[in-house]
């Protein structure tokens, strides 16, 4: 089989069997059948348990044998001694996709890694390909699929998930925003992150690709991968267990041996993935791409309330590789009629004084309208105050920022401070193309990362066209 028809095997199915699946079902029951049903699969659903006639309102058969059908996926639940077995079923009912929940294989003791391998075996003889074991498996939101025993919300989201943990699955929302398809590669047996990126990386219907790995295997393949999909779409990667505790707590979650951190940090590098630092990073930058229109360079325009608020982001654009635009004259001059003519005017653009004869609504709407029209800049960063909804609404803030962001065709980021900043950062989400970050450091990190790879785009289309 090619990569594209063992990807819609996995991820298309027309045809799942839970082989071992918990006979309890409903609320707190944790059985991926629920979940499956509650997502509203169109597919052909076979329940597989030597010890129950019904489950979740299905009927259900002693084997897979008995299935009197074609079966696309089989995900095993079952205990570890029995898998391989299991695996020699599904090959000799034809079925050539398999997922293996099931923890305790390489990742826990020496008896686990002779199951995997002997699993492997029965795999090998009947051209079955195997993902997992130790995983959550698949979702699939465009296609109603999903093999989670963990409850997650379906989201058509253009965002794919790859990782090696189901902490990652499950909070989706808080990673990444959410996640329209995912694959937990687990101890990656046989399919492993690089199958996975062909899979997620050519599909039209995301716009990222969000990696969580333990190790990085198949470093020439990966770059090889890596380079064709980082020129269509972005890819970020938070590649954990750097430290060497890390490293052994790796080893005995998905039995990954993370290796020097420093080949994994180039092959990385070398395919044009993205690495982040820690969790809100990946969050943001996967929400940055998502969200913001590309940005074509470093410059940077920063509208602020507070000369303090500017020198941060000053600061914050120095050790980021980014810099303050030179602002034009007509960018400038808008403000300046309505500045006092002490007020000295630059990048960043300090509004307070005019605001305080004019008022926050005409201010802020002129600064930021000239602002991102400007050539000179590459992206807007706006400093707000929040404060109670009701003077919230009075300063209009928030809607000057919803509105304008919409009409540009350029990054803008905004950082709220003040009693109520959060509820500001939900009302920029719910309409607008502006992003609300956290802290304004964060703020300029996501540009630099956005920068970086717009950077990588045009130095692999160059590369690509030299070679022609």
């Amino acid at each position: 089989m090619n990569s594209d028809q063992i990807r819609s095997l996995f991820l298309e199915p027309r045809s799942v069997a839970f082989i071992g699946v918990p006979r309890k079902s409903g609320p707190g029951s944790l059985n991926p059948v629920d979940h499956l049903k509650s997502w509203g699969y169109q597919g052909r659903i076979f329940l597989v348990h030597p010890h129950a006639k019904e489950i979740a309102g299905l009927p259900v058969h002693k084997n897979i044998a008995d299935v009197a059908a074609n079966v696309d996926l089989a995900v095993v639940s079952t205990p570890r001694e029995t898998v391989p077995h299991v695996i020699g079923e599904c090959a000799a009912k034809g079925i050539s996709a398999v997922i293996v929940t099931n923890q305790g294989f390489s990742e826990a003791d020496s008896r686990g890694a002779e199951l995997q391998k002997a699993m492997l075996e029965e795999a090998a003889r009947g051209s079955v390909r195997i993902l997992g074991p130790n995983t959550l498996g698949v979702t699939n939101a465009f296609h109603g699929f999903t093999t989670s025993f963990m409850p997650l919300d379906r989201e058509e989201l253009p965002v794919g998930l790859i990782c090696q943990s189901g902490i990652f699955f499950v909070g989706s929302g808080v990673f990444l925003g959410g996640m329209g398809i995912g694959v937990d590669v687990g101890n990656a047996c046989d399919l492993d992150m690089v199958d996975a990126l062909e899979w997620l990386g050519f599909d039209p219907r995301l716009k990222v690709v969000a990696i969580h790995a333990e190790e990085i295997g198949r470093g020439r393949r990966l770059i090889e991968v890596a380079r064709k999909v980082t020129g269509r779409i972005p890819v970020v990667a938070l590649k954990t267990g750097r430290s060497p505790a890390g490293a052994r707590a790796a080893a005995t979650h998905s039995g990954s041996m993370a290796g020097e951190d420093r080949i994994a940090d180039a092959v990385m590098r070398s395919g044009g993935i993205i690495r982040v630092n820690d969790s809100d990073e990946l969050l943001d930058v996967v929400q940055g791409f998502v969200r913001l229109p590309p940005m074509r360079g470093r410059r940077v325009g920063v509208v602020t309330l507070s000369g303090a608020g500017g020198i941060m982001s000053l600061d914050a654009m120095h050790a980021w590789g980014l810099s303050p635009a030179e602002l034009s004259n007509q960018s400038l001059a808008p403000i300046h009629e309505l500045s006092p003519p002490w007020m000295p005017l630059g990048n960043p653009l300090d509004i307070w004084p005019a605001l305080m004869k004019h008022g926050m609504k005409r201010v802020y709407r002129k600064a930021l309208a000239e602002m991102p029209r400007d050539p000179a800049v590459d992206a807007v960063i706006c400093l707000a105050l929040a404060l109670s909804p009701a003077e919230q609404a009075h300063l209009g803030v928030v809607e000057i920022i919803q509105e304008l962001s919409e009409k540009a065709n350029k990054p803008v980021v905004a950082w709220f401070y003040g009693p109520d900043a959060a509820l500001a950062r939900a009302q920029i989400m719910a309409r607008g193309r502006a992003l609300p970050i956290p802290s304004l450091e964060r703020a300029v990190r996501l540009l630099a990362r956005m920068a970086q790879y717009e950077e990588w785009k045009t130095r692999s289309s160059t590369s690509a066209l030299s070679k022609k």
